[in-house]
Protein backbone atom coordinates (compact mmCIF):
# COMPACT_ATOMS: atom_id res chain seq x y z
CA UNK A 1 0.00 0.00 0.00
CA UNK A 2 1.19 3.52 -0.86
CA UNK A 3 0.75 6.25 1.76
CA UNK A 4 1.35 9.62 0.37
CA UNK A 5 1.51 12.94 1.95
CA UNK A 6 2.23 16.52 1.40
CA UNK A 7 5.12 17.51 1.33
CA UNK A 8 8.07 19.28 -1.12
CA UNK A 9 7.95 15.97 -2.97
CA UNK A 10 4.28 15.94 -3.87
CA UNK A 11 3.83 19.77 -4.35
CA UNK A 12 6.97 19.91 -6.60
CA UNK A 13 4.95 16.61 -8.50
CA UNK A 14 1.38 18.16 -8.40
CA UNK A 15 2.97 21.31 -10.37
CA UNK A 16 4.14 19.15 -12.80
CA UNK A 17 0.83 17.47 -13.37
CA UNK A 18 -0.91 20.79 -13.63
CA UNK A 19 1.45 21.93 -16.41
CA UNK A 20 1.27 18.58 -18.06
CA UNK A 21 -2.82 18.81 -17.75
CA UNK A 22 -2.27 21.99 -19.91
CA UNK A 23 -2.56 24.40 -17.59
CA UNK A 24 -0.57 27.63 -16.90
CA UNK A 25 0.55 28.80 -13.74
CA UNK A 26 1.52 32.03 -12.15
CA UNK A 27 1.28 33.70 -9.02
CA UNK A 28 -0.81 36.48 -7.76
CA UNK A 29 -0.78 39.05 -4.25
CA UNK A 30 -3.96 38.95 -2.87
CA UNK A 31 -3.09 42.52 -1.21
CA UNK A 32 -2.13 44.06 2.23
CA UNK A 33 -2.19 41.21 3.68
CA UNK A 34 0.87 39.45 1.79
CA UNK A 35 -1.16 36.37 1.41
CA UNK A 36 -0.23 35.34 -2.23
CA UNK A 37 -1.87 32.66 -4.49
CA UNK A 38 -1.08 30.42 -7.31
CA UNK A 39 -3.24 30.49 -10.29
CA UNK A 40 -3.63 27.44 -12.86
CA UNK A 41 -5.59 28.39 -15.70
CA UNK A 42 -6.36 27.59 -19.69
CA UNK A 43 -8.91 28.27 -22.00
CA UNK A 44 -12.05 27.50 -20.02
CA UNK A 45 -11.18 27.44 -16.68
CA UNK A 46 -8.71 29.27 -13.70
CA UNK A 47 -8.59 27.76 -10.14
CA UNK A 48 -6.63 29.83 -7.52
CA UNK A 49 -4.90 27.71 -4.48
CA UNK A 50 -1.85 28.50 -1.86
CA UNK A 51 -0.58 25.59 -3.26
CA UNK A 52 -0.37 23.13 -6.54
CA UNK A 53 -1.65 20.18 -4.48
CA UNK A 54 -5.03 22.44 -3.33
CA UNK A 55 -5.88 23.57 -6.93
CA UNK A 56 -4.73 19.62 -7.97
CA UNK A 57 -7.42 19.00 -5.25
CA UNK A 58 -9.98 21.82 -6.95
CA UNK A 59 -9.31 20.38 -10.09
CA UNK A 60 -10.18 16.77 -9.47
CA UNK A 61 -13.49 18.19 -7.46
CA UNK A 62 -14.36 19.99 -10.53
CA UNK A 63 -13.26 16.70 -12.76
CA UNK A 64 -16.05 15.13 -10.81
CA UNK A 65 -18.84 17.47 -10.23
CA UNK A 66 -18.59 19.99 -13.03
CA UNK A 67 -20.44 23.13 -12.78
CA UNK A 68 -22.54 21.54 -10.09
CA UNK A 69 -19.99 21.29 -7.69
CA UNK A 70 -21.82 22.42 -4.53
CA UNK A 71 -21.93 20.11 -1.66
CA UNK A 72 -25.16 18.45 -0.71
CA UNK A 73 -26.82 18.12 2.29
CA UNK A 74 -25.94 14.39 2.29
CA UNK A 75 -22.40 15.76 1.24
CA UNK A 76 -22.73 18.05 4.99
CA UNK A 77 -23.69 15.16 6.98
CA UNK A 78 -21.58 13.02 5.64
CA UNK A 79 -18.36 15.24 6.23
CA UNK A 80 -19.94 16.39 9.50
CA UNK A 81 -20.12 13.07 11.03
CA UNK A 82 -16.40 12.29 9.94
CA UNK A 83 -15.19 15.03 11.64
CA UNK A 84 -17.31 14.21 15.20
CA UNK A 85 -16.69 10.56 15.23
CA UNK A 86 -12.37 11.15 14.56
CA UNK A 87 -12.65 13.22 18.41
CA UNK A 88 -13.38 9.49 19.64
CA UNK A 89 -10.85 7.49 17.03
CA UNK A 90 -8.09 6.18 19.24
CA UNK A 91 -6.14 4.94 15.64
CA UNK A 92 -2.98 7.52 15.42
CA UNK A 93 -0.31 7.65 12.49
CA UNK A 94 3.42 7.08 13.75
Amino acid sequence: MIKLSTADAIETTAYAVLREKGFELHVVDMGADKNRLIVASDKDHEFRGHSALEILGLLAVYEARGDDWHPTDDDVHSRTKFWDASYNDTDRDS
